[in-house]
């Protein structure tokens, strides 16, 4: 008579069966991914908004962006806390996209969110000095001068050019990212989502030649359709799936 030895459970996986933060680890970064850029969407309405209607730009002169900023501080200040939260949220939620691609484009995926983490960790600093830019402002002072002379300026420069890239570029990417890796049918993600992903940067760059936020906004809600799938596709993996692609 032949006797079946029981398989031995691998320790790793015990550990993982065991380990009660891995669901909601998986959880919160999955929920996080699009959560972050909607608070992205709803800064860049508020700013297309008081941009639209002002007519002012903050990415010109200090005068002018400090004109902007007088005209509506409430409304700047609700959107730099939305860009701040939304960046954080983002920091969180990236590394899910990683582990929803890794297995089929890990490098690919790898250099999407890195560039996009870094990126996004720029615009937190970059965004928390909205709530300078209200109080010069509003405050009984001439700040243009001072701030367009301020040799301060030349060093957050290479900041603002990794935010730049990691914005756009990066999310470009991830895009990419999705809509190659939809080929090999691992994901769930359907490729149609890295191209709804992608807009984001195509929106962006229209913006920035005809002058007009609301393309970026109209990029920013297709990219977080896209991002949905992703977070779904985090969803769906198992515990021990999250942990090995960690």
């Amino acid at each position: 008579m032949t006797t079946t030895t029981p398989r031995a459970v691998p320790e790793q996986d015990d550990a993982v069966e065991h380990d009660r933060t891995v669901r909601f680890r998986r959880y919160a970064a999955a929920l996080a991914l699009p959560v972050a850029f909607l608070f992205q969407l709803v800064c860049n309405s508020l700013y297309a908004w008081a941009s639209t209607t002002s007519g002012l730009t903050d990415s010109g002169s200090a005068a002018d962006a400090l004109a902007l900023y007088g005209a509506f501080p409430g409304t700047l200040i609700a959107a730099v806390v939305l860009a701040t939260v939304g960046s954080m949220l983002a920091l969180l939620g990236l590394p899910a996209a990683l582990r929803v691609f890794r297995p089929s484009r890990p490098k690919l995926a790898l250099w999407a969110v890195g560039l996009m983490m870094t990126g996004y960790l720029c615009y937190f600093g970059i965004s928390f000095t909205g709530f300078d830019t209200v109080a010069l402002a509003v405050g009984k002072v001439d700040a243009a001068a001072a701030l367009d002379g301020s040799p301060a300026s030349a060093w957050s420069i290479p900041f603002f050019v990794l935010f730049v890239i990691g914005n756009l570029l990066g999310t470009l990417l991830l895009g990419l990212t999705a809509f190659l890796a939809a080929r090999s049918q691992e994901t769930g993600v359907p490729w149609w989502a890295g191209a709804l992903i992608a807009c984001w940067t195509v929106g962006h760059v229209i913006n920035i030649v005809v002058t007009n936020e609301w393309f970026a906004v109209a990029g920013g809600a297709l990219e977080i359709v896209g991002l949905l799938y992703v977070a779904a596709a985090a969803l769906r993996l198992s515990n021990r799936q999250w942990v090995e692609r960690g």
